[in-house]
């Protein structure tokens, strides 16, 4: 008896995509002031990324601690 592994191929990217995806995300780290949290996000055209732990309310970000003051954003370089 002979047992046959196979693979499903998932569809690829192109370059030219994939390069046109990261180039409408922003890596930023946001800082809570109230619990000091200091959390990774990622930012697209539209806004935030769906988070469980942040909200966006216009262009400020808020960290769901209870916090009425909005988190302070910073750019990371790569």
């Amino acid at each position: 008896m002979a047992l046959v592994l196979m693979r499903e191929e998932k569809p690829r990217l192109s370059a030219s995509v994939k390069q046109s995806m990261l180039a409408d995300l922003n890596e930023l780290m946001a800082f809570c002031p109230k619990c000091k949290i200091l959390e990774t996000l990622w930012i697209t055209n539209e806004g935030l990324t769906p988070t469980r732990k942040f909200s966006q309310v216009g262009d400020q970000i808020y960290h769901d601690c209870g916090s009425s003051e909005p988190c302070r954003l910073y750019a990371l370089y790569k």
